[in-house]
């Protein structure tokens, strides 16, 4: 077993990789990114014991024992190197106040999960309940990346799927946001979104619901209809923060559903006017996944 080391000094060489430097330039070194706050470490590394579709790595653990007790217990039995000091070296150290007495330092796989690797991780077909998956276009808010991980923890779907042009879920960021749901809920990363949607139709048998505020589009309502309704595998695409879905999309999703507000209660007599219909990315996903999961 690797023994633990004290820090006394945040001028330690040991801290080195916890250093303040930005995802941008850990991402170059070699891949590693930054993992803070103990529940978070704590998922990362349950996540490594357990495997699955976020083939990462862990380097090294840093951590109060007075604020993440049990921490260094389970960093070990992983044969991870620990380093223990106190929080005031750890906040020196690190540049930033937001640790809580937990961090680490992971690495990222050779490369991201495919859309084939997440497919064989789903659960096979089963008449309780749909299949859904969350496919993500040009996501580019941590919050909202964090945020959608999180929620579709809570509400069960069965894994996310990234285009290109998304956001880094392994951004410090998102994986506060995500409280460390990105190392729980199976995750791949795409091409473009139409060539995503053709191989989910293809390969996994999936029907594609669209989120987009258009004038045509049917209500999400409960429950979705339609070409949804004659498939246990759904996807849910959302779209850009600013911009939405493309056309390219657009066309090639087989429904395109609105989320809308009270019925009695027409856009103009709304408080942001009827300018003011689109909602957050993540709000958005978590009520289309809640309707088609839970409704």
């Amino acid at each position: 077993m690797i023994p633990t080391r004290r820090i006394i000094d945040q001028a330690d060489p040991a801290l080195n990789p916890f250093r303040d430097v930005p995802d941008r330039q850990r991402r170059a070194d070699a891949g590693r990114f930054v993992v803070e706050s103990p529940r978070v470490v704590s998922r990362f590394l349950d996540a490594i014991r357990e495997g699955g579709t976020v083939r990462c790595s862990v380097e090294s653990v840093l951590l109060d024992p007075n604020r993440a007790p049990g921490l260094a217990e389970e960093a070990r039995a992983l044969e991870v190197p620990v380093l223990e000091a106190d929080h005031e070296i750890m906040t020196l150290a690190s540049g930033y106040h937001f640790h809580g007495g937990g961090l680490a330092i992971g690495r990222r796989p050779r490369r991201p999960a495919s859309i084939d690797d997440l497919l064989e991780v789903l659960p096979d077909h089963r008449p309780e309940r749909r299949s859904l998956l969350v496919a993500l276009a040009g996501i580019t808010s941590m919050d909202n990346m964090g945020g959608i991980f999180r929620t579709a923890a809570a509400l069960g779907a069965d894994g996310l799927i990234l285009d290109h042009a998304c956001a880094d879920p392994l951004l410090r960021r998102c994986l506060r946001i995500s409280m460390g749901q990105v190392f729980r809920v199976p995750w791949a990363v795409g091409g473009m979104m139409p060539e995503v949607l053709r191989e989910l139709r293809g390969h996994g048998g999936f029907t594609s619901i669209g989120l987009e505020n258009l004038p045509d589009a049917g209500p999400l309502g409960r429950r979705p209809v339609g070409a949804s309704d004659r498939s246990d595998r759904t996807v849910i695409v959302v779209g850009n923060e600013g911009h939405g879905l493309d056309a390219a999309t657009l066309e090639l999703c087989d429904e395109i559903r609105r989320i809308d507000g009270p019925a009695d209660l027409p856009p103009s007599e709304r408080p942001g006017g009827d300018d003011e219909r689109s909602l957050n990315a993540a709000t958005a996903a978590a009520i289309a996944m809640h309707a088609i999961l839970h409704g």
